[in-house]
């Protein structure tokens, strides 16, 4: 299981709670088309997950994770897409 929760002291709104389930949603949504999805898919994740630091920041931050330590892990539990089309 991946732990990549920012220490947090606060006490969280119940919106706040949803709005954290909702990108977390999305960072899971992204790894499993990154592991599991069509090639298309798996590429479109990649580069989201690796490659997009704003954006997987914003995501990151706003589930209430740590991109770099998620980052990290995901290296650790799958390899990279090759991103050249196999007719290059």
């Amino acid at each position: 299981m991946i732990q990549c929760k920012r220490p947090s002291t606060e006490q969280i709104s119940n919106q706040e709670y949803g709005e954290r389930r909702l990108w977390t949603a999305v960072i899971v949504t992204a790894v499993e088309d990154w592991r599991t999805g069509t090639l298309r898919a798996k590429r479109e994740a990649q580069t989201f997950l690796f490659d997009d630091d704003r954006d997987f920041t914003r995501v990151c931050s706003s589930a209430g994770l740590d991109p770099d330590c998620l980052r990290a892990k995901l290296m650790k539990v799958g390899c990279l897409v090759n991103m050249k089309a196999c007719w290059n």
